[in-house]
């Protein structure tokens, strides 16, 4: 079906008459009366009625009519949410991020975003490294928060930031009174949890004990690095991690971060990252910027309420 053809016949039977139709659209006549004769030969059916006074669509032309409504309906209310969405007062954002981001994310800039967008819904998954790079290069989600990813030529990075690895020990564990920051070698003489190999601070840790040719035996493995940080805090050892996942911990002073003398560790970053080629929507791209420069990983600052 023409379209073009159909708005004749909508504008004509609105009009009452071709000639109104004309008048109001600003076309000759015959162009109008030749574009619905050549629809009513396209439909195989008569669209309009001839009366002594005007016209009347047929059955056929007021199912053609209505469709048409339709359509500019839809079309309108296509064009209002687009502009909702260019505003922010609409819209889904699916993220994905590592275990490690939650409380620099509950600590104050997803509160910020909600409160300032409330007509946006927010989608967040938590997954290892592995999970986190198959959703964002399967579109499953448009944002990846991840530790050290892995090169991959279908993700595109949109921030990063260093984020050495750290050893989060006890307050005031022998550690501490060194003088010097502590090297692979003097870690592994005290109890120690580690991640599995799943999650990609675990796998650069692996990478820099084999450099070191030095075997890692920890106490506890876990996938979780709540209880990697409870495993320090309640001094039973020490573990390994970029100094912001432990937040919480270092703020009441239960643990301190000491920076490992490794270049491997103290080279690592953190990754805001997308699909590379991919366009994200308007509420997509001002949480990108709203996490770059509002999460601590990324260096924001504390600010007293």
């Amino acid at each position: 079906m023409d379209d073009q053809r159909i708005a004749y016949l909508f504008e004509t039977a609105k009009a009452g008459s071709i000639r109104g139709a004309a008048e109001r659209l600003q076309v000759n006549a015959s162009t109008i009366s030749r574009q619905i004769a050549l629809l009513e030969r396209e439909m195989a059916i008569p669209l309009l009625e001839r009366l002594a006074r005007g016209i009347r669509p047929t059955e056929a032309g007021r199912m053609l009519i209505d469709y048409h409504a339709q359509q500019n309906i839809a079309r309108t209310d296509v064009m209002a949410k687009i502009q909702e969405l260019n505003a922010l007062t609409r819209g889904s954002i699916q993220v994905v991020i590592g275990e490690g981001f939650i409380d620099d994310l509950l600590s104050g800039p997803l509160q910020d975003f909600c409160r300032d967008h409330p007509g946006l819904t927010l989608s967040i998954d938590v997954l290892a490294t592995n999970g986190i790079i198959r959703a964002i290069t399967e579109d499953e989600a448009q944002i990846g928060l991840v530790f050290n990813p892995p090169f991959d030529e279908r993700l595109s990075t949109i921030a990063r930031i260093k984020g050495s690895v750290c050893a989060i020990v006890p307050a005031g564990h022998p550690l501490t009174k060194l003088g010097h920051q502590p090297g692979l070698d003097e870690l592994i003489a005290y109890p120690m949890a580690s991640l599995t190999h799943s999650f990609g601070v675990q796998q650069l840790i692996d990478s820099a004990f084999q450099k070191a040719h030095l075997s890692l035996h920890p106490t506890l493995r876990t996938n979780s690095f709540t209880l990697l940080r409870k495993f320090a805090a309640s001094r039973l050892g020490i573990a390994l991690m970029p100094a912001f996942v432990a937040l919480h911990e270092l703020e009441d002073g239960v643990v301190e971060a000491l920076p490992v003398a490794d270049d491997l560790l103290q080279a690592a970053e953190i990754h805001i990252v997308t699909r590379r080629g991919r366009q994200l929507p308007p509420s997509a791209q001002h949480l990108l910027g709203h996490l770059r420069y509002h999460l601590k990983a990324f260096g924001a600052a504390k600010t007293d309420e």
